[in-house]
């Protein structure tokens, strides 16, 4: 009787365990979620000139400029892309224009896409990496990222 008393008092021991550790579990897993640092959102640059949006699109992530230091030229007219090395380019507008495209997650950190700089109107490969607050862009000649520089953009709230 006493082996059949220990018996169930060790399997109800194991039961509750088993309870407790799932509450836990149900618990935390949102906290993860909210605290998960995701690469989503607003980013403003180092320079202070321009606030980017990074965006998802099925698997792919991009962004689009969607803030200017100085949005106009000196006649008013809209600030456009005057250094792009395509011609017919060179009238769009710089609000709205992506200028990351195609990067994938893998892992923690975005790669394989490309970064355009409207100020040199020079195109990068790219890869970021979100550090809390801080997106490190990095833009460089080469695939694996060798020949570059990393840039630290500051998320917007």
């Amino acid at each position: 009787m006493e082996m059949f008393i220990y018996i169930c008092l060790e399997t109800n021991t194991i039961f509750t365990m088993r309870k407790l550790f799932m509450g836990v579990v149900l618990v935390l897993a949102p906290l993860a979620t909210a605290f998960a640092q995701d690469v989503i959102g607003k980013w403003k640059l180092n320079t202070g000139t321009a606030i980017v949006e990074v965006y998802q699109e099925g698997d792919l992530y991009n962004g689009k400029i969607v803030w200017l230091k100085n949005p106009t030229r000196p006649d008013g007219s809209p600030a456009v892309d005057h250094n792009n090395p395509d011609e017919k380019l060179r009238s769009r507008e710089l609000m709205g224009l992506n200028m990351l495209s195609n990067l994938k997650k893998n892992g923690k950190e975005y790669s394989g896409g490309i970064i355009y700089d409207p100020a040199n109107g020079k195109t990068y490969y790219c890869s970021m990496e979100v550090e809390g607050d801080l997106l490190k862009v990095r833009g460089s000649l080469d695939k694996r990222g060798f020949l570059g520089r990393t840039m630290e953009w500051f998320r917007v709230k």
